[in-house]
């Protein structure tokens, strides 16, 4: 499965939330493989992970069976650790990580339990393997991971997730095939009547009044309904009517504190938005990237025509499903959220 959602969405929440409180009969792992830019590195966190997780610890309790593999499995692990270290090299062995996980995933029986392996930030390395071991290096490591999905046992599930769109990336490497086996599951935006819930929520447990007809004020002003962007006006709502007495939020003070979010060149939560565009994408899609959101900042909304004669096709979709801008019905970019616009348009140079 692959949780298709932009950043600042709540994957990550959602899939600490699934290991805190599994469901019966279900382990998580989680893990994040964010700054991983090398296959077999990859797959030698996954192993240490799973290796040190609560889930393998309880399965190793259950079954005497799955001891034994583990058991078998962590004895070669520690074999290739020490032959490496010993000459000093990672050739050849070092590409028996991938070799000794995929024939755990084979070979281990869960006896009814299902071990799930949440991956998060999978297409952010998968970017970074293309950018420093080559495309083909890329292709390879996806279709090394389809084939350990394939040969697991039924009890072993892989979630991945990412803030980046893995169907275009493996588009971009032609490369849809290893990945064709995934359900990709999508993160819509709070609908109104869910953002007046959270709302409603947020604001009583610190006792802040405010009427059902402003909150929908806010909610029309934020827009774009990810929680994050939901949270963060609501917290300096809260922060501004504390300051004021705890008087009642009006429509007045909402338009105060949309000001002031954007008005802060040093704000942490939209600088990232910037500065990981030269972190995710190779120099000239950065650039480009940077160009097109200048333009959609400042007119406020482009034409899709706009952008025809740019060769920036994926640029737009990386855009797009990061959480960035859209695309409506008339087919007009815009940015997602009207706060990171303006701010945007005054810091973004």
């Amino acid at each position: 499965m692959f949780i298709s959602a932009p950043r600042r969405s709540g994957k990550t929440s959602i899939m600490r939330f699934m290991e805190d409180q599994p469901r019966e009969g279900f382990m998580f792992l989680y893990l994040t493989v964010e700054d991983v830019s090398d296959s077999e590195d990859y797959f030698r966190v996954l192993s240490e992970e799973l290796l040190k997780s609560d889930a393998i610890g309880k399965l190793a309790k259950l079954n005497e069976r799955a001891k034994s593999r583990l058991a078998a499995f962590t004895e070669r692990f520690k074999k290739i650790k020490v032959f490496n270290i010993e000459i000093e090299t990672n050739q050849p062995e070092k590409a028996r990580y991938s070799e000794e996980f995929e024939n755990l995933l084979r070979d281990l029986d869960t006896e009814g339990a299902t071990i799930c392996i949440m991956v998060d930030e999978f297409p952010v390395a998968l970017e970074a393997i293309a950018k420093a071991k080559g495309n083909d290096e890329a292709v390879r490591f996806l279709h090394i991971n389809r084939a350990q999905r394939q040969k697991a046992k039924p009890g072993i599930q892989f979630i991945y997730t990412g803030s980046i769109g893995l169907p275009n990336i493996a588009r971009k490497l032609n490369a849809t095939s290893a990945i064709n086996d995934l359900t990709v599951v999508e993160i819509p935006p709070l609908s109104l009547e869910e953002g007046m819930d959270l709302s409603r929520q947020i604001f009583s447990t610190y006792r802040v009044q405010v009427s059902d007809e402003t909150l929908r004020y806010m909610l029309g002003k934020i827009e774009w309904l990810m929680p994050f962007f939901v949270q963060l006006v609501i917290q300096m709502i809260i922060d501004e009517a504390e300051a004021l007495g705890n008087q009642p939020v009006s429509s007045a003070l909402i338009d105060e504190v949309l000001l002031k979010a954007s008005n802060h060149r040093n704000n942490i939560y939209f600088e990232n938005y910037y500065s990981r565009l030269d972190k995710t994408l190779p120099t000239e899609e950065s650039r480009t990237a940077k160009e097109i959101l200048g333009e959609i900042a400042m007119k406020g909304q482009v034409p899709a025509t706009a952008f025809v004669q740019v060769n920036s096709p994926a640029v737009l979709e990386i855009l797009e499903f990061d959480g960035y801008i859209h695309l409506d019905e008339a087919k007009i970019y815009r940015f997602n959220s009207p706060i990171l616009r303006m701010w945007w348009e005054k810091f973004a140079k």
